[in-house]
């Protein structure tokens, strides 16, 4: 097929996926979703409604935050974990489980993957649909080392991606995905030349304008941009992927399994190894599989709620809007009727002024001159009923029950006194709505992750040095996902605490433990969670030169009260630390 044939097919097949979310109303209902959380909620004004107020209330960004937060609430680590076939296998499995285990969780920094997720969940809560696209980034530098490249992410817009199935909602069962993304023209022909593509093809590479502009985005004048079509497919089993503008190739059909002379080529020129170093390392290494093969879609597709049928799900703006536009107006109305109190209509006669003009001013006098003097007179205003602001707040209170961002699941009736246990309690009652959504945002890490391992076996084929943190703290660790490219994973995820008052909980059951003598006051420092305790290693240090004798720690466990007087003198910055005079002074 000739490039301008493909080109074309490409185009087309991006048509109908548009046609197809036309059909589901999607880029009117993102749009105004966006629109909505973003502030702008009233229409444009009319010469009727000029005058009237627009209060904005927003409480769907407060919803949406709220029930972002719960569903972040909690940790998220990648497990890796070997599937053993072969009892030879086993340690280098075992091994390569936890390499890989550790090198996802750098990787995880490095990309910054907990603002993906932010913007992921943002995304699903406003429009429905939230996609994770993950690619080699040659402008990334992996790890401590000088090589060229890294694995990056992207979150992409409902709006920029379709499917050739779009009922089918498993990503990897896809005949083909493409994503859509504006270009700079010199950059796109900057691509093409270093992919071959003849100088009279490059030509064609034109500005053309965005004809499926969403949410009113604009370009910067004086650049020229081109609508890019990446499209990823099969063939034997294997992912590629290829570049097209509206009627030019400009990256023709590529592997996204890298060649490995093709990475050697690409490390950076600062790095002191030469590709003979390489080579002697690759030597020393156990003999890996060449073949192997990329074969999942490096994109993720996760919904906040499933929409029957279709792989693009629902948000929860949606259902609020009507909402909204209630409470908005019931505001209004009643600023209206403020409004028509501060400053009430007149009634007043012909020639009553004789030419002048009332302008408000605090004690101005008006004249009245008509023969009756009754030429000039205010209009009082009906009395404005409570109903409108009972009825707004009665809609609140319900649309915070049934989309559960409730008083407690925000944390906003939780006292200062309640006790850790109680506060996670409440919690974990209030999170039960947004349980599911919570579980499926996981399984969607899990899929992640399975891509990850797939990048670790085929693009890392050297030794990468990055730093791991432990026991011990940070240490240094190398890391060559080449060497097991043979071995396969089963991916997990593990999942943190996941309340905002777990320390509050922790510090409950280290003084209860503590005064039952189960642990030393040396066991409830170190237990003691870090950010609550900033004066911890003041703490140790006192402690290793025996200010605190032992007697005395034994009277303060005994004590809170002393306790929480120890704490308090040796957390002031400027205050020496307690001596065993003054806290004996205390205990007495």
């Amino acid at each position: 097929m000739q490039r301008e044939e493909l080109a074309k097919k490409i185009w087309n097949d991006w048509q109908k996926g548009l046609a197809y979310q036309k059909k589901l109303n999607l880029k009117s209902t993102c749009e105004t979703c966006v629109d909505f959380f973003e502030g702008r909620q009233w229409p444009q004004a009319t010469e009727r409604t000029k005058n009237m107020p627009r209060p904005v209330v927003n409480i769907i960004e407060y919803i949406v935050n709220g029930k972002k937060a719960n569903i972040l609430s909690s940790k998220i680590s990648v497990v890796y974990k070997p599937l053993i076939y072969n009892q030879e296998e086993s340690e280098l499995a075992t091994q390569g489980a936890s390499s890989f285990t550790n090198f996802a969780n750098h990787i995880k920094k490095e990309i910054k993957q907990e603002d993906l997720d932010n913007q992921a969940i943002l995304d699903g809560l406003i429009k429905g649909p939230y996609i994770f696209h993950y690619f080699w980034d040659k402008e990334m530098h992996t790890g401590m080392a000088k090589y060229a490249g890294g694995l990056n992410g992207q979150v992409i817009d409902c709006l920029s991606i379709v499917f050739a199935n779009p009922k089918q909602k498993d990503e990897q069962k896809q005949k083909w995905i493409i994503i859509q993304s504006r270009e700079n023209v010199e950059t796109l022909k900057h691509i093409a030349s270093k992919n071959g593509i003849t100088k009279s093809e490059i030509e064609l590479i034109t500005a053309d304008n965005d004809t499926e502009k969403n949410y009113d985005a604009e370009e910067q004048d004086g650049e020229e941009y081109a609508t890019v079509l990446t499209r990823y497919f099969r063939k034997n089993g294997e992912v590629y992927y290829t570049k097209s503008t509206q009627s030019m190739i400009i990256q023709e059909e590529t592997p996204l399994t890298p060649n490995a002379e093709k990475v050697k080529l690409e490390i950076d020129e600062e790095t002191e190894k030469t590709n003979e170093d390489i080579e002697q390392v690759d030597a020393d290494k156990p003999e890996v599989d060449t073949k192997f093969k990329m074969s999942l879609y490096p994109i993720v597709v996760g919904s906040y709620k499933e929409r029957e049928k279709s792989i693009y799900g629902r948000g929860e703006v949606e259902t609020i809007i009507p909402t909204q536009k209630s409470v908005n107006f019931d505001y209004a109305m009643m600023q209206m009727a403020g409004q028509n109190m501060g400053f009430p209509k007149m009634s007043v006669r012909p020639r009553a002024l004789q030419g002048k003009k009332i302008t408000n001013t605090p004690g101005e006098i008006i004249t009245d001159y008509s023969p009756g003097f009754d030429g000039i007179k205010y209009l009082n205003p009906p009395a404005f009923s409570s109903m409108p602001l009972t009825v707004a707040d009665k809609l609140v209170e319900m649309t915070r029950t049934v989309t559960g961002a409730t008083e407690v699941a925000n944390g906003e009736v939780l006292g200062k006194n309640m006790s850790g246990s109680a506060i996670v309690a409440l919690q974990t009652q209030a999170k039960v709505p947004i349980e599911d959504m919570q579980k499926r945002f996981w399984r969607v890490h899990e899929k992640i992750a399975r891509i990850w391992e797939q990048f670790f076996k085929a693009y890392y084929r050297f030794d990468v040095p990055y730093s791991i943190e432990n026991d011990n703290g940070q240490e240094t660790d190398m890391f060559n996902g080449s060497i097991y490219q043979n071995i396969d994973f089963e991916t997990t995820v593990d999942v943190g605490p996941g309340s905002a008052y777990s320390e509050s909980l922790s510090i409950n059951l280290l003084e209860s433990a503590l005064q039952r003598g189960d642990i030393t006051f040396d066991n409830y420092i170190d237990l003691y969670p870090d950010t609550a305790m900033p004066f911890k290693a003041k703490l140790k240090e006192i402690r290793k030169k025996q200010l605190l004798p032992p007697e005395i720690s034994q009277k303060i466990a005994q004590n809170p009260q002393i306790l929480q007087y120890v704490m308090q003198i040796i957390g002031q910055a400027e205050t020496p630390a307690p001596t065993q005079q003054n806290i004996e002074q205390n205990v007495n």
